[in-house]
Order: structure tokens, then sequence, then C-alpha cells
């Protein structure tokens, strides 16, 4: 895994005329590139907590102005600080977190007294000197430009299940911009069997504009939301806010099912996530840890993904544009992976400390590219399957994992399992949630961005997006559990459209902007 580090956070002095007072802290991350095809790049936003103990978002003081476009944008009173690299920062318009980027070349990046300007005034703080705690966070993330882009399988109906494609026959579907789509069984138009009611309802239906295509540009992060991420998200809500995203029953001073996130005892299906069994009193907001931290976070909610999505200040994505993300403008192949092939090759287990995100995934020869097969899937124990597929462990593994060895003569695109931008772990590991274009609610999102805060009940509220129950969601991508290469297809459905209020051992979590 690529790693991130944001250290030495710092208040400077107050301008009060302004109301605003400068963040500053410093930043490293691993091979982080600009090309011809795009950049990666660090969104930082910033929490405080006051004397009454409860974290807020802070509101950076000035926008860019200017759509994202690799130049550097940086506002007043904001700086990329003294680094290694050439940077550019961009602000959008939602002020509440900030985008750095290299502006050419690749490598590893270090800048120190990297700032961002904090409008406090604005968020209800009299004087900076209030504030008892900040912390500023990030998140590795992708950028996807605006362009053309193919949905669905050139073989259309004999593709994989309920994939998308051009009606009655004509292969993958071009998306060309962000105007209304038709799903209709007419020449022409975008369709997908119903093979099941994971797919959609009942055609015709028009996706409307206002739904994300993948043709207009977005940021996708770069890797699924981390046990590390998700604790440090835990740690800044209250405590009934914690519980809304936990699955144990954390009320009470003792909590003897302390892995939260499967209301367990004990490890289940390697969710690390966990607090102490006693001392957590009944009012405090509980601490939690994690002894995985890189392992991706799994046994998640939609209800999960949305408050994460809108703590950060980000949105969910659309399954459309989790298909740009992996695909990009290039056309579609039959049956292909995230990384443009069905080329495959599974991890059996790993050498070094598992969940650090410095182990090495095993076999040492052949291609070792994804996640999957591990357990028995809940379909085939229904069929009577009794030995699982892949014994040596059953559960996700961590962020990025298959790209910290690289195998001679594999090319770096298929030996990380990345995808055309370089996203990874798009198939296998853990179900990708998005929004889906099957459903009435799924095709009312807006991709409006969350403003840092929850309610009281620890849930997103964001205008148009799907609510907690999960109507309007479902997910792509496959998973460890995933029998066969099969349901690592990009263009695969089967359970596009599958909505889910509770946890899915099986699901992840990752946003985007």
């Amino acid at each position: 895994m690529a790693r991130l580090k944001i250290t030495n956070t710092l208040l400077g002095s107050t301008s009060t005329a302004s109301g605003t007072v400068p963040i500053s802290f410093d930043i490293t991350w691993e091979e982080a590139w600009r090309n011809e095809t795009n950049c990666d790049g660090i969104w930082v936003f910033a929490k405080f907590k006051t004397g009454d103990g409860i974290w807020q978002h802070a509101t950076i003081a000035e926008a860019s102005g200017c759509e994202f476009n690799y130049c550097d944008h940086t506002p007043s009173g904001c700086s990329c600080g003294i680094a290694n690299a050439p940077l550019a920062m961009w602000v959008p318009e939602t002020r509440k977190g900030a985008f750095i980027t290299r502006t050419q070349g690749e490598g590893d990046v270090s800048s120190t007294d990297v700032k961002i300007s904090w409008a406090y005034s604005a968020d209800g703080v009299t004087v900076p000197s209030d504030v008892v705690d900040i912390r500023v966070f990030g998140l590795e993330m992708v950028y996807v430009p605006e362009e053309k882009h193919y949905v669905g399988d050139p073989k259309g109906t004999n593709g994989p299940l309920n994939c998308l494609y051009t009606y009655p026959d004509g292969g993958a579907y071009l998306i060309e911009s962000e105007a209304p789509i038709s799903v209709d069984a007419k020449p022409g138009c975008l369709y997908c069997d119903q093979d099941n009611d994971r797919s959609r309802d009942e055609t015709p239906f028009v996706i409307p504009d206002t739904f994300p295509k993948g043709y207009a540009a977005f940021w996708l992060m770069k890797y699924g939301v981390s046990s590390q991420q998700y604790v440090d998200f835990l740690n800044t809500l209250t405590r009934k806010q914690q519980q809304g995203r936990v699955l144990s029953d954390i009320s009470g001073d003792d909590i003897p099912n302390y892995h939260v996130m499967t209301n367990t005892a004990e490890e289940y299906l390697r969710q690390s996530i966990v607090c102490q069994k006693q001392g957590n009193r009944t009012q405090e907001p509980v601490q939690f840890f994690t002894y995985a931290p890189a392992r991706a976070c799994n046994a998640i909610s939609w209800g999960d993904v949305a408050a994460f999505a809108a703590w950060a200040a980000l949105r969910p994505i659309t399954e459309l544009e989790f298909e740009k993300a992996c695909r990009g403008p290039l056309l579609a192949v039959a049956s292909e992976c995230a990384w443009g092939s069905a080329e495959i090759g599974r991890a059996d287990t790993f050498d070094g400390p598992d969940g650090s995100g410095y182990e090495r995934p095993l076999p040492a020869t052949g291609l070792v590219n994804c996640c999957y097969g591990g357990g028995i899937a809940p379909f085939r124990a229904a069929a009577g399957q009794t030995e699982p597929e892949n014994p040596g462990f059953e559960g996700p593994v961590s962020c990025g994992v298959f790209s910290n060895y690289r195998r001679p003569g594999i090319p770096k695109r298929l030996n990380d399992g990345a995808s055309y931008y370089g996203i990874l772990e798009l198939s296998g590991n853990l179900w990708e949630p998005c929004v889906t274009l099957g459903h009435p609610a799924g095709r009312a999102f807006l991709p409006n961005h969350g403003d840092g805060m929850l309610n009281e009940d620890g849930d997103a509220f964001v205008q148009n997006w799907p609510d907690k129950s999960g109507a309007g969601t479902g997910v792509r991508g496959g998973v460890w559990r995933s029998p066969d290469e099969n349901y690592l297809m990009v263009a695969l459905r089967f359970a596009a459209n599958h909505a889910k209020s509770t946890e899915r051992y099986n699901g992840g979590c990752r946003v985007g902007f």
C-alpha cells in the first residue's frame, strides 16, 4: 500500500479581521504521479473540537475559483509547503477540503509546512484559542478525466450476468455525454437483461441528465477504506453516532462483543476493528483500534458508506462511474477485469505481517493480482459445497497489497491489479458500493457532496442520496468470496441493484468527489 502520512498539525497566527487562521501540516505519500493520462492526489480535510467535545468539520476560507485542470490554483492563505516535487493545490467550491497533486513526473512526495486557511468564524468559533484539538485527515484519490467511455460487454446478452449492452446485439454501449439515456428494448438503446431482481426495475425508463454517467470528470479513492481509516472516522463521532456505525451494542461500560463491526467476541471474516472490553463508561465516545490497519474494512452497510462519504465531504459514485473508473476510454474487452483483461492470479497467503500494508502476496512466482475464491460463497453453500476454494484465509486483504511486489516480466498494471487510471482492487477483495441505475431511488441520486457532518444518529443527511435502507444502491466488482473469475468481471451486474440496509460482511467502502 502506498503509504500516506500527515503529521505535525498546528494552528498558526490568527487574522481576526478576516476570521481565518492557517492550519499547517507535513505530508508524505508514495508513488504519486502526473502523466499523460491523469494524476493521483490527496484529499485533505480538517476536523476540530472545542470545549463541548464534539468534532466539527473545518471550512477553507477561499475556493480556487475554477475547475480542476492539473495546474496550481492554490488560494490565498494556503500553501503547498516546502516540497521535494512540483505540487499544486485545488480547493473546490464546497471549501470542505483540498486536493494536493503533483504537476509533473512521478515518485514519492514529501512536503513540510503545507497550509490551508481555515475560516474559523464561519464555523462558529469565536477565537481559535477555543479549539482544544485539531486534526488533518487525508485520503489517496485518483482523477478520472472527462471523456467518452463504454459500459457493458461486447458479448451483450451472452456476456456477464445482467451486463449492459446496446440493444439488440450491438455489444458495449458508448456513453458520449451526461445527457439522458433511454433504457429500453429498442434498437440502439442501452439495455440489460433481467435475469434476477438484482438487475433493474421494469423498462422502459430514462436515466436523467443529473445521474452521473462517468463522462464528466470525477475523483475516486485509490483504495477502499482501510480499517485504520474507518477507526479514524469512528473516533471523531459522539457515542450515539458511533452506535449507528457499528454492529455491537456499545451502550454500556462493558462491551463483551468487542469486535464491534461483526458483533462478536472474536475475529470474524478478518474484520479487525475492536474496542476495550471494559472501561468504556456510558456517555463518552468509545475509543476504537485496529490490529490490521491496512486491511480493507469489511462488514459495511450502505448507511456506513453514506456516512463516511458525508463525514469526509465526498460522495458515493454510480455504477456507470465504476465502469469508467475500471475501463477508461478503451474499447470494452469481453470478460475483462478491472486491469483490462481476463488474466487473473489469486493470492494464497502472505509473507510479512498480515494487515500491515507491508506484506507480500504469495505464491512467489507467476501472476498474483487479486483476492477471490476464499471461503464458501453463500449460494455455493446452499448448493451443498462444504470445502472452501481457498482455505488459506477467509476475508479481505490489505489495500494495495498486490503492488508491494512487482514480479519480473509482468506489466505493472496487470501485476498491481490496477484500473486504466491506476485505481486498485476494483475487481475482487470487497464489493464496491455504487448507486444503481436500476431503481428509481438510484436514478434520483444527485452528486451532491457531504459537508463533513452527520445527524445525531450518525447518518448522512445529504439531499438526493439513497437513504440508509439501501434502496437505489448495489455492489459491483466481485469479492474475496467470489468462487470464480466470472464474478470479478467489470461488466457483471450480479448485485448491481441489490438493496441492503444491514451490513455486508463481503462489502467495503470507496467514495469519490
